[in-house]
């Protein structure tokens, strides 16, 4: 009997099947996803490259800075922010509980985590304060606290946001050595206020800062103690609610926080960590965990589409091992003291201010980052009210009186604390946490990443219940590979898993949503076989030797020899792809993110013929509009390495490992990484062969190719060249001399002398 429509719809339902939790699912950005209205990444606001270029270095200045206890922000590296991930992230943000619901619980940014990844201070006054100025103006206030005047053009200042240029404007030029202290004020104003607005309190204007953060810099030679850390995870906590909603299409605030807390508590999306010269780190700088990932390669040179698919694939199908719920113990040890000078409030149940913000802090929901049991949380009520407060047309509004019921809770934070027994070993997942959240949790976001996980699921299952050995097993244990061999796509594969490999065992099956098989990284791949690529072509098993590349033809084998490239089909031009390679690589750094293991192929016992693995063109398409064939770049040629003797390996790309030094010139694995070599065209005739002399010149044929194009439209290629059909007449009138300069001839009848 076939299904009805409702199951159907039942077993593909991305959830939640209730709704006491998510109550605000129908108006959420991963409905419209599910209804096929993707509305692709968002843009991410943020002035990183103009920041990165202000090098600070007056210790005049600095010292202002430690005096306000921004000096982790100071010395946190600025960094390109990968706007697939952020949207990737977001699409899972849920505004009722201040969380990311993921397939094995709820995750959210905390007190911890600004402290540590920032250094910003946790404990003091909130960032409160009136949004007016009671005498004079704006401009008035530029002049006296920032030491210009803005125009009024309406451009420079548009009400009480500035532009973040005219304050690095302002502080191109070194302060004088004899400079007063009023002139180092000002000038500390404009670099600390253009800090913030960079990196935290960004909004989605893109390349503006409030004057209203000014408050908290009036008195620079005894200032208070605000908690600048609670004032951001306010200000992210809203971007990320707004930008969870339908129809938004950027988001500001502090983005590379989120950033960086995905890459330590997620660390298989963190991209590759390139190596510093001579392959040592050294001593940990006087430096916030940010630090970590300064040497993080750039994600812009990949496609937003593809990247965006691949990192929803990935939540999806993630493990429960793949998580590093507590990934700062390690670190503790060499962080500044201003990182963990605040984690006594770490678990604070308590509201977020920041002007007109007020937000949630529910860490209970996230009890096993702070190494605590997890159990049900309590319920949440989703205060609409709060969330549509925003500065429109209430700037004269006393926001310290408005939110006073807030700000006593604030202040009271030490007896808010949650308490629980400390979580020994992985939860199972028959706990009651997990009975709870399964049917009140958004599982799916997009319905290929759904079938990609139910299928995994019902294939791992199946393979559980199949006897080790037999044929029907190892048929679905190939089935598994061939998944994951689709699901990798070449671009989003430049990034390091950061992970190790698990080999299998024949006792364990994963019986969670993952990535089915342990599969081995392209840095990995490397290492197993430094100088033959995979062979994705049909039929044609690659050849081991330096510098083969993969076979994408049909019916061309590599060959064995060096700087051999790629045939990719029939009259195409054979290029070498990329070929990453990488020396050998030490053990990984802890809380590894390995695949998920699937029990070894074992004979069947029965007399059967041998099973061999399945060969290329035998892998089912389970097409997830990923295009895995994509054509690497060419780069101007490059002259080939032969091979040598030498088996000392060339550094490739980097794990955030100490690698040996290498005192070998030569490079055994072809040529360097990230450098393509262009092998001659070798299915076009040359133009002019040696051997032969070029035709005489005469009226042009009819050629079976575009001319090659030239200066003065086709002139160049017109002439007499080896893709005329036949040779030019004796008797043909010979074309007059080009002349100088291009001048524009009057077309004559034929006839007309």
């Amino acid at each position: 009997m076939e299904p009805q429509i409702d199951e159907e719809l039942q077993c593909l339902h991305p959830g939640p099947l209730q709704d006491s939790v998510l109550t605000r699912q129908p108006y959420h950005r991963s409905e419209a996803i599910w209804n096929g209205e993707d509305p692709g990444p968002l843009v991410c606001r943020g002035r990183t490259k103009e920041m990165a270029n202000v090098q600070m270095e007056d210790n005049r200045v600095i010292d202002i800075i430690k005096l306000l206890r921004l000096e982790g922000l100071f010395r946190a590296p600025s960094k390109e922010i990968d706007n697939c991930l952020i949207s990737a992230l977001v699409e899972r943000w849920r505004p009722e509980t201040h969380t990311f619901h993921l397939p094995h619980g709820e995750m959210t940014i905390t007190l911890q985590d600004v402290e540590v990844i920032f250094g910003l201070p946790i404990d003091g006054e909130v960032l409160v304060g009136p949004t007016a100025v009671e005498d004079g103006t704006w401009r008035d206030v530029c002049g006296e606290l920032l030491g210009f005047t803005p125009p009024n053009d309406n451009k420079t200042l548009v009400g009480q946001r500035i532009l973040i240029s005219r304050l690095v404007e302002a502080i191109a030029a070194p302060l004088p050595e004899d400079a007063t202290e009023i002139q180092i004020h000002r000038y500390a104003r404009c670099y600390i206020l253009a800090l913030v607005g960079d990196k935290l309190f960004m909004d989605k204007s893109g390349d503006r800062v409030h004057l209203m953060f000014l408050e908290f810099m009036h008195n620079l030679r005894d200032p208070r103690q605000y908690s600048w850390g609670s004032g951001c995870l306010a200000w992210l906590y809203r971007e990320l609610c707004r930008a969870s909603e339908k129809g938004a299409s950027q988001i500001g605030g502090a983005c590379t926080l989120v950033q960086y807390w995905a890459w330590v508590r997620l660390p298989f999306l963190c991209p590759r960590i390139e190596p510093p010269p001579g392959c040592d780190y050294g001593p940990w700088p006087y430096a916030p965990l940010a630090f970590k990932w300064v040497r993080v390669r750039s994600p812009k040179s990949r496609p937003g589409g593809t990247a965006l698919i691949r990192y929803r694939e990935q939540l999806v199908t993630m493990q429960p091992d793949q998580i590093v719920w507590q990934p700062y113990e390690a670190d503790f040890g060499h962080l500044p003291e201003f990182c963990v000078a605040g984690r006594d409030t770490w678990t604070a149940r308590v509201p977020l201010l920041c002007f007109c913000i007020v937000e949630r802090h529910y860490p209970d929901r996230v009890l096993r980052q702070f190494g605590l049991a997890q159990q049900q949380p309590d319920d949440v009520f989703y205060e609409d009210r709060l969330h549509k407060i925003d500065l429109r047309g209430k700037v004269e509004k006393n926001w310290r009186e408005e939110h006073g019921p807030y700000i006593i809770s604030w202040e009271m934070r030490r007896q808010q604390l949650c308490h629980a027994p400390p979580q020994i070993g992985e939860m199972p997942r028959d706990h009651a946490y997990y009975v709870w959240y399964r049917p009140v949790t958004r599982k799916y976001v997009d319905r290929n990443s759904a079938k990609l996980d139910i299928m995994i699921q019902s294939h791992l299952a199946l393979l559980a219940m199949l006897p080790e050995g037999s044929e029907a097993h190892n048929h679905v244990r190939r089935v598994l590979n061939n998944v994951v061999g689709l699901g990798r796509d070449p671009v989003a594969n430049e990034e390091a898993d950061n992970g190790q490999e698990t080999e299998p065992t024949a006792t364990e099956i994963p019986s969670t949503s993952a990535a089915p098989i342990s599969t081995r990284t392209r840095a990995q791949r490397a290492i197993a076989s430094p100088s033959t690529s995979a062979a994705r072509g049909r039929g044609r098993p690659a050849t081991a030797s330096p510098s083969t590349s993969a076979t994408r033809g049909r019916g061309m084998p590599a060959t064995a020899s060096p700087s051999t490239s790629a045939a990719r089909g029939r009259g195409r031009r054979a290029t070498t792809p990329r070929v990453v390679t990488s020396p050998e690589m030490p053990a990984p750094i802890p809380h590894s993110s390995p695949q998920p293991e699937v029990p070894p192929h074992i004979p069947d016992a029965s007399l059967q013929p041998e099973v061999r693995s399945p060969s290329p063109p035998s892998q089912p398409n389970f097409d997830l509009g990923i295009d895995d064939n994509v054509t690497p770049p060419i780069l101007p040629e490059t002259p080939s390495y032969p091979p040598t003797s030498s088996t000392a390996p060339t550094p490739g790309l980097y794990l955030e490992h100490h690698y040996p030094p290498t005192a070998s010139s030569s490079d055994p694995l072809g040529p360097p990484v990230g450098i393509d070599t262009v092998q001659p065209h070798t299915d076009v005739p040359n133009e002019h062969p040696p051997h032969q002399p070029s035709p005489p010149r005469g009226r042009p044929q009819r050629t079976r190719r575009a001319p090659i194009c030239g200066t003065g439209g086709h002139k160049i290629g017109h002439r007499g060249s080896s893709m005329h059909d036949d040779e030019p007449k004796d008797d043909a009138p010979q074309p007059p001399p080009p002349p100088k300069h291009y001048t524009r001839v009057k077309k004559r009848k034929i006839g007309e002398p």
